[in-house]
């Protein structure tokens, strides 16, 4: 009902567009790679920061950055808080370079973007946010596959975030990983994808949580969003292969990082019908984290596991600015 509320409030407001610009980030060693880095700025000069960590399969602007009208996006909400607001695209997926192995056939290289690379990649954003744009606290909110890499990366820089979001977080669920060969990238069509995120596997029949917007302007956003290669079905997204190897072994419990070098303060959120995450497991995984100073966990009825894409975004959009502002209020 609020969140209803809230949409409706939302809705019946005007907002105007925010301009999100892109900043490039070079690779260290690698000349003709680089990172996007998404970012929407608040109407008053800030210096705090909220960073996206996008999932498994698509980018920051299919993501946190996706808008659902002019001027309503998860990036452009933040930033009306008073943040800068950013979203991370990782190589391999969105406004990122695409490394060679993205190229050539899948099984002809290792796993593209796994979540050690990916922790580096965030490092190289947060050091940009601080260096270049001024930044003097950065908050990370991570969904899906990128909770692995936000909190590898929390763990191996203990002081350089303010708070940490985990979304829809990868949680242990079986007692071995699988052997199946890896590749270096995997192949999917936007129209699948968009398939995938109706959760109709999951949802009562009469439930449909998509916004209207996600429906009808989604999966040709998505299609564009990555380059075809010569030789592919029209159709096909090559998709970096290492967030699915990650995601097979966290299931089975096998963690890059140790959640007791995590020392800030860690939300883990997720909705009623995510089939990724649920009460016990959320509960499970947050209880590993002993040295964070504040641990919240909160359930949002109707959402799935891309609550930010569904109409009751913005009690998840909500849920984290509070947590982003306790974590601020117990500040040093």
């Amino acid at each position: 009902m609020l969140a209803s509320l809230m949409l409706a409030l939302a809705s019946s407001v005007a907002l105007h567009a925010i301009p999100v610009n892109t900043i490039y980030i070079d690779m260290p060693g690698a000349p003709k790679q680089h990172l996007a880095l998404h970012c929407a700025r608040p109407a008053q000069a800030s210096r705090t920061s909220v960073l996206f960590i996008h999932g498994a399969s698509f980018p920051t602007m299919l993501a946190s950055g996706f808008e659902f009208a002019p001027g309503d996006s998860w990036l452009e909400y933040m930033a009306r808080k008073g943040y800068v607001a950013c979203g991370l695209d990782f190589l391999g997926f969105g406004a990122s370079s695409r490394p060679p192995a993205m190229m050539g056939p899948a099984h002809a290289a290792a796993p593209v973007t796994d979540a050690n690379e990916a922790a580096n990649e965030i490092a190289l954003a947060v050091d940009a946010l601080r260096k270049k744009q001024g930044m003097t606290a950065v908050h990370i909110v991570a969904h899906s596959w990128g909770t692995v890499a936000a909190a590898a990366f929390a763990a191996r820089h203990p002081d350089a975030l303010s708070s940490l979001t985990l979304f829809g977080p990868i949680v242990p669920v079986k007692a071995t990983a699988d052997t199946t060969p890896q590749a270096a990238w995997w192949p999917l069509t936007a129209q699948q994808r968009l398939e995938q995120l109706r959760f109709k596997d999951v949802l009562p029949p009469d439930q449909h949580l998509l916004e209207p917007a996600v429906d009808n302007t989604w999966a040709p956003s998505f299609a564009a969003s990555v380059p075809h290669v010569a030789g592919d079905k029209p159709e096909t997204l090559r998709i970096p292969y290492g967030p699915l190897a990650d995601i097979d072994a966290v299931s089975a419990g096998q963690y890059p990082y140790d959640a007791r070098d995590v020392i800030v303060p860690v939300f883990v959120v997720y909705g009623n019908y995510d089939d990724v995450v649920n009460d016990a497991g959320a509960t499970s995984f947050l209880q590993r984290f002993t040295a964070s100073p504040l641990k919240w966990r909160l359930r949002i009825d109707d959402g799935t596991h891309v609550m930010h894409l569904e109409r009751n975004r913005y009690s998840l959009y909500e849920s984290v600015n509070a947590f982003i502002h306790a974590a601020e209020d117990m500040a040093p």
